[in-house]
């Protein structure tokens, strides 16, 4: 019997998913079909759903998180086979090809951003990765104008000499950005809610802070200056206007400066000239060659975790909207995950 492909559609901004019938993908030139199995939920499939950015075309098919295992593979791929246990980031709404959403049975990746999973990581937990990630190498990693310019990440790192700042430290990418930083021999002065203080040092923070706090502002500074490393600059994981905004420029100006890493690539801020925005993309080529290079290896030797920890929504397609609505009203040190 021929597989049928069914996803969760969104036909316009503003209303809920609908499930529904959708055509069942043949993978192209260096392309890979996918049977997800986990689906992760990020935020930003929220505010597509919400106001309509990103979307090329509709009816779209949401997010960039799944696992699963290889259906079906295009001409010229070689680094999976059939049956593989894979992770991938697909494009989600980006393209307007609904082929590359994530919220359907079968999703298309291309193969580069398809990877091979150890056998002890589950594909539940795999599926919290890429979007994460991705995000991480790129906000710490990238060259200036896309990142802060840090060192990748390393088996065995070596000291870098370099003091970063991480608000959000127990968000999705906060948490695989202590480890990447870590991983990078970089000393990470964290922001978070307290009850999140033990996940975050486990991951690398050299200390903390609770955001909560009314000194929090001049701790991260004196943390700062006491690191006597160079400073790297802040990266905002929340990047909200009346949230971490005005906490991390404070830090930046007491500090005589620096970059700001933001997620919110329609952030207009309002900083001095000593004060560099960096608007942070997840999708960049630079990724495929660290997934290869650093952290398949480092979840087969333990030396990275798959964070923030699942939060099943439910089984099904049916799910993504609940998981959806859960993840609007808020979830702490967790990810949103739908199994198939």
């Amino acid at each position: 019997m021929p597989s049928i492909n069914r996803a969760a559609w969104l036909h316009v901004k503003g209303e809920k998913l609908q499930v529904g019938d959708a055509a069942m993908p043949e993978p192209g030139e260096g392309e890979v079909v996918i049977r997800n199995k986990a689906i992760a939920i990020n935020p930003v499939s929220n505010k597509i759903q919400d106001i309509g950015i990103i979307v090329q075309q509709w009816p779209t098919i949401l997010d960039y998180d799944v696992s699963g295992e290889v259906h079906a593979v295009g001409p010229g791929v070689e680094n999976v086979q059939q049956g593989d246990r894979v992770v991938a980031f697909v494009f989600g709404p980006y393209g307007g090809d609904p082929r590359f959403g994530a919220y359907q049975l079968y999703s298309v990746a291309r193969a580069e951003k398809t990877k091979k999973l150890p056998d002890d990581v589950t594909l539940t937990d795999a599926s919290v990765l890429p979007v994460g990630f991705n995000t991480a190498i790129v906000g710490l990693c990238g060259p200036p104008g896309q990142g802060l310019g840090l060192p990748l990440p390393s088996l065995s790192p070596e000291p870098s000499g370099k003091t970063l700042v991480i608000w959000g430290a127990s968000s999705a990418v906060g948490l695989q950005s202590l480890q990447v930083a870590r991983a990078a021999g970089v000393t990470t002065i964290a922001i978070a809610s307290p009850h999140n203080f033990d996940l975050c040092r486990s991951c690398g923070a050299a200390e903390l802070f609770d955001y909560h706090q009314a000194s929090v502002v001049d701790d991260v500074v004196k943390a700062v200056k006491a690191s006597n490393g160079e400073f790297a600059g802040v990266l905002d994981c929340i990047s909200l206007p009346e949230d971490s905004y005005k906490f991390c420029i404070p830090i930046l100006e007491a500090l005589g400066g620096g970059l700001l890493g933001v997620l919110d690539p329609q952030a207009r801020l309002e900083v001095s000239e000593n004060i560099k925005v960096v608007k942070i993309m997840g999708m960049n080529e630079m990724t495929d060659a660290v997934w290869d290079e650093y952290l398949i290896p480092a979840l087969r030797e333990g030396k990275h975790r798959c964070l923030p920890e699942p939060l099943l929504a439910g089984e099904g397609l049916e799910s993504l909207q609940k998981g959806m609505d859960i993840l609007k009203k808020g979830v702490s040190a967790k990810k949103m995950v739908v199994t198939l």
